[in-house]
């Protein structure tokens, strides 16, 4: 029973899919899985009880259709950055002219000693 993550999913089907398929039983020692429940969604199922997958996200992470937190990151308002601002811009530009200054002198040492 896997299923790719959805955001329009019928979370009751999908329970009621779950809730049937915990009783079936091995048919000469054969198993296609599908009586296989993850331990998670098994301690969902008895901590929710009715409840269960009837909420399709839950603190902002979505669930997929057994029942498993899809731990996706959960993309951020978008804003403009006002970075570097003018006392940064001012900052980075004196060390860069410091830092030019150390590596021309370096170089001028090296030249006159060899």
């Amino acid at each position: 029973m896997t299923y790719t993550a959805d955001s329009a999913l019928d979370f009751v089907s999908i329970a009621r899919e779950l809730g049937t398929t915990q009783g079936l039983s091995l048919k000469a020692g054969v198993s296609n899985g599908t009586e296989l429940t993850p331990t998670e969604v098994r301690s969902r199922m008895r901590r929710e009880g009715r409840n269960f997958l009837r909420r399709p996200a839950l603190n902002g992470a979505t669930i997929d259709r057994e029942g498993l937190a899809n731990n996706y990151a959960v993309e951020p308002t978008l804003y403009y950055a006002h970075f570097p601002s003018p006392e940064q811009a001012r900052q980075y530009a004196l060390q860069g002219a410091i830092a030019v200054l150390v590596v021309t002198l370096t170089l001028l040492t090296a030249f006159a000693v060899s």
